[in-house]
């Protein structure tokens, strides 16, 4: 199989942050009122339409597409991190149950309006790094992209953790910004700026890579690229 330029990684874009119905929405609003509508309407208006533009790029050169899922398998969440273990014990104790939905629960799927096609990977996991649980590095062992292009939620949390970790496991690493979201834009922005230095400094718009992926790449191998900040 021919080693391909990118993989596509899409991190956590669930139900779960906008449903009506989830225990994470009505707790997060209940403590910090107004947080997820800011992130809502970014994943609206910037996240899924950047996202649906790099599938049809990915699609068309035939280049992989994975997603992650941030949830339990276990009733009592005892797998998850233990950051999110506490706060999904506290959420529960405050009346707000099933803060992390089970993988089985349908608020745990990956949001319709961008989800996963027929051949693409979707991985379950209960850390911030998608290489810390589930499956993603038996599949990027088997890919093998030159270099992985992240999207999704949220960008200084589990996006960030899982890129920094690509990094050190020797993958080129390329922060779409308009694909991507966190709970405001300080920590959106003061994310994509800190890894910067960690993970080879490129951070595009979704337009910018889908416009020449293959330049993006020869200045990468050419360690000159440069992201649209500089």
């Amino acid at each position: 199989m021919t080693r391909p330029d990118f993989a596509l990684l899409v991190v956590d874009l669930q139900r779960y942050y906008i449903d009506p119905r989830a225990s994470f929405r009505a707790w997060t609003e209940f403590h910090a009122p107004g947080t997820l509508a800011y992130i809502e309407g970014r994943i609206r208006e910037s996240v899924v339409p950047a996202v649906s533009r790099l599938k049809a790029e990915f699609g068309r050169r035939g280049w992989p597409t994975a997603y992650l899922r941030l949830c339990g398998t276990a009733e009592d969440r005892s797998d998850l991190h233990r950051i999110f273990r506490q706060a999904h014990d506290l959420a529960g104790s405050e009346g707000f149950p099933d803060l992390y939905p089970l993988a089985s629960d349908p608020l745990s799927e990956i949001l319709p309006e961008a989800a996963p096609e027929p051949g693409d990977a979707v991985f379950d996991k209960t850390t911030f790094s998608g290489f810390a649980s589930g499956g993603l590095v038996s599949w990027l062992r088997e890919t093998a992209p030159r270099a992985i292009v992240f999207a999704g939620l949220a960008t200084s949390q589990c996006v960030d953790t899982t890129a920094r970790d690509a990094s050190d496991r020797g993958f080129g690493v390329v922060h779409i910004e308009d694909a991507q979201a966190d709970y405001g834009a300080d920590e959106h922005y003061a994310s994509l700026f800190a890894s910067r230095g960690v993970c080879g400094g490129v951070i595009l718009s979704s337009g910018e890579f889908c416009a020449d992926p293959d330049a993006i790449l020869s200045r990468m191998d050419a360690g000159t690229s440069r992201d649209r900040s500089d």
